[in-house]
């Protein structure tokens, strides 16, 4: 069971690594064709600045990265419901959000597993929350639609990052059984940190 616990945790960073490029090199393609120039640049710089920042800390300082991690997808949260009730953006800043988060999480998935799996479970919920509860205070004509939770910006970063979620869940739930026979920590690290 470890040996399908190491393949999924690399399986789940592989496909968010690609997922996580693939989808802000599209936003962010975007950011350079509308306000364009030192503008763009400036929101690249404000996406990529903390993409790496984060990575490089999940990588190196795997016992502190959990707990960092855990703060910025709390404060991601508290963006979502301020929100709410103010737009601070107009950009879809929820699932780029969720694509910053999603790779310095999975990072973190090679050590701790089921950990990194409820993180990313909560970076997903944000947007789809947020998303819902838009939808349920302008049920009007004016206001998104039901097929909205699922489709444009939102739908396409919820859902993959809930399938990526549910393989770093799978390899901790398989970290389970065989590390309580040994005595271990169900959590326990499978590289050295």
């Amino acid at each position: 069971m470890r040996t399908v616990s190491v393949i999924l945790r690399r399986t789940a960073l592989v496909l968010t690594a690609v997922f996580v490029c693939g989808g802000l090199l599209f936003a962010l393609g975007y950011a350079f064709e509308d306000p364009g120039g030192g503008m763009a640049v400036l929101l690249a710089a404000a996406v990529v600045v903390p993409l790496a920042a984060l990575t490089v800390l999940a990588a190196l300082r795997r016992r502190l990265a959990p707990r960092v991690l855990a703060v910025a997808v709390g404060l991601y949260a508290v963006w979502a419901v301020i929100g709410l009730f103010v737009d601070l953006v107009d950009a879809p800043d929820l699932p780029i959000i969720a694509l910053v988060l999603a790779l310095p999480i999975a990072v973190v998935g090679l050590t701790y597993a089921l950990r990194a799996g409820a993180l990313l479970v909560v970076v997903a919920a944000v947007p789809f929350l947020s998303l819902a509860s838009i939808l349920v205070r302008e049920s009007g004509h004016e206001g998104p639609g039901l097929g909205d939770l699922f489709v444009g910006s939102t739908g396409v970063v919820v859902i993959p990052l809930l399938a990526l979620a549910a393989l770093l869940l799978l390899a901790g739930a398989l970290d389970r059984g065989p590390a309580a026979d040994h005595g271990l920590p169900a959590d326990q690290p499978l590289t050295k940190v």
